[in-house]
């Protein structure tokens, strides 16, 4: 089971197992090829892992609303050692600081291109250089320890009991790393340890809502996930740190999500902004209006790089054996092929969240181009058919969540209009959004079902008709919606968790999906039923791990993360889910 840390520094990410196996380090960016991939194949070993002589337990927490790790170490009931782990902040680097009453060994084994490529390795007095045959780049691996340090064949070291640190460091060329001229600007623990703390902790100051004390933990975590997802310099979010862990262990469903998301970046923006974080919520759609094109479908693909361009092909890497022997293994993904409507909706609502909480009309007036052309784009294609919010690769349909967020997206910029007072374009806009309403209503209610269906002409309910009246495209009374609402209830629900669908190209859904959670408890919400709708946030919560994360599925029977993790969606789910019950 995965179950592991996540650590940032709004550069790249690190995963570390529960018994301080360092699992994945993807260095110097969220998508950089990983130097340790553990994760994706364990007979190749790319990891670093620690062994203390007889069997110890690891207990493990954050560091005070940090993504800081500190792990104690214990045998036989007293504390061995004392480990913290973190990524210092704007540098391509973890931190190990380690203080330990007895020996340990130290197994450090990078690799590169997803461990398909053996480093030439250097060995220092202090450390070692694990160098790419084919190129500069390197992983440097450098100790400072108090007592005696043994290298031992291969990629181990043993160390006698002592304190000291260890430094992993991407070097994108050998001449700059921390065993060249210019070490000296490299970070140490006295100094990074504490810069890191409070950073990460300032980010839970800014927060205008207070949690229910069940809740808290999770929704800290959930915060400081979101923000450690997204990349500083441009803004963008990635979805998840991971790639292929697999929602069915064994299965095919293994997807790469360390991209920029038009859809989850702007949940995640309106998440943020709800809760106070304003200003990290605008950056992430400053990052969205950046890639946006106004001459052609706004947002042209459905995920960008974090940098704002065009994804890369998809390929899988046949090399490795997958997560828990779940293959393929994808780098990229296809994804970016697809047509999907539903994604300038979602970003218009964003955007108007934003509006709503600041009445920031300079940006408004500054970004008013991008509304036009999301306006303008919706009137011409609302007709068409897309690939639609779960992605079925080779499967365009007129799918009703894309029909409500096309109309959603037209809604929102007729209001904004009016906000600037564009009086004409609001009446224009507000029309075209009165035909598209009534072209969904009629063409996704089914009659032999009695209720609205996942696409137009379909037999099947799905989680994303929820989004019907939170959007505001039918009352959550009208006898329609109530009778959609009884039929997802009825066949999507379990013990308080939303699955997304039954079946899909692939087969049957088998596990609940994070986000449709929060979709069930704003419905609950709307209905008046606000103890009903804190049951499924409480279930959500409850099924995060001891250090408050969670994945995009979640397995009914245990509460076990599924798919990559730890991912947007669902710390989303937890923040808006918070939000409601509290507001």
């Amino acid at each position: 089971m995965i179950d592991h840390a996540f650590l940032s520094n709004g550069y790249g990410s690190a995963l570390i197992s529960k018994d301080l196996g360092i699992d994945w380090l993807a260095l110097p960016r969220f998508d950089s090829q990983p130097l340790f991939c553990y994760l994706l194949d364990k007979n190749k070993g790319c990891r670093v892992s620690i062994k203390f002589e007889g069997n110890s337990k690891f207990i493990r927490k954050y560091v005070n609303g940090s993504l800081l790790l500190n792990t104690n170490v214990v045998k036989n009931g007293r504390t061995i050692s004392n480990i913290t782990d973190f990524m210092p902040l704007a540098e391509s680097a973890l931190m190990r600081v380690i203080s330990s009453n007895e020996p340990f060994e130290i197994y450090v084994k990078p690799g590169f291109n997803y461990c398909m490529i053996e480093p030439a390795i250097y060995i220092k007095k202090d450390g070692a250089i694990f160098k790419d045959p084919n190129s500069k780049q390197a992983l440097e691996f450098k100790f400072v320890w108090s007592s005696k340090v043994i290298k031992n064949r291969g990629y181990t070291w043993r160390f006698f009991p002592g304190k000291g640190y260890f430094l992993f460091l991407y070097s994108a060329d050998v001449g700059y790393g921390i065993f060249s001229k210019k070490s000296k600007v490299y970070s140490i623990p006295s100094e990074a340890m504490p810069a890191a703390v409070n950073y990460w902790k300032s980010l839970l100051e800014h927060v205008s809502i207070k949690p229910p004390d069940w809740a808290t933990n999770v929704f800290n975590a959930s915060i400081l996930v979101l923000l450690g997802l997204k990349y500083k310099p441009s803004g963008a979010l990635v979805s998840s740190p991971t790639t292929s862990i697999p929602e069915i262990i064994g299965g095919v469903r293994n997807w790469d999500y360390r991209y920029a998301w038009v859809r989850d970046s702007s949940l995640a923006a309106e998440a943020l902004i709800k809760i106070g974080h304003i200003i990290n919520g605008r950056e992430i759609l400053n990052f969205l209006i950046n890639v946006l094109d106004p001459s052609m479908k706004p947002f042209n693909h459905t995920l960008f790089t974090i940098d704002g361009s065009p994804p890369p092909s998809e390929y899988t890497a046949d090399w490795l054996s997958g997560y828990e022997d779940s293959k393929p293994v994808r780098i990229g993904n296809a994804a970016h092929l697809q047509i999907q409507l539903d994604i300038e909706g979602e970003f218009m609502n964003a955007l108007s969240t934003y509006y709503n909480f600041t009445k920031d009309k300079v940006f408004l007036k500054n970004v008013w181009w991008a509304v036009k052309s999301i306006a303008n784009y919706t009137i011409k294609n609302y007709i068409k058919k897309d690939s639609g919010i779960w992605e079925e690769r080779d499967v365009a349909k007129h799918y009703t969540h894309s029909k409500v967020n096309m109309w959603k997206s037209l809604v929102t910029a007729a209001e904004l209009a009016k906000e600037l007072n564009n009086l004409s374009e609001y009446s224009e806009w507000m029309l075209k959004a009165d035909q598209i309403k009534d072209y969904t209503l009629k063409n996704a209610w089914n009659e032999k079902t009695g209720s609205f269906v996942r696409y137009f002409g379909s037999e099947e309910v799905d989680a994303s008709l929820l989004v019907m009246p939170i959007y505001g495209l039918i009352k959550v009374d009208d006898d329609r919606f109530i009778q959609t609402l009884a039929k997802i209830e009825k066949e999507l629900v379990r013990d308080y968790l939303v699955f997304r669908y039954k079946k899909d190209f692939l087969g049957n859904a088998a596990y609940p999906f994070g986000l449709a959670s929060y979709w069930m408890a704003k419905v609950k919400i709307m209905q008046g039923e606000r103890e009903e709708a804190e049951k499924y946030i409480r279930k959500l919560v409850s099924c995060a791990n001891k250090l408050g994360l969670l994945g995009e599925h979640i397995d009914p029977t245990n509460c076990e993360p599924r798919g990559n993790y730890p991912h947007v969606f669902s710390h989303v789910a937890v923040l808006l889910g918070i939000y409601e019950l509290v507001s």
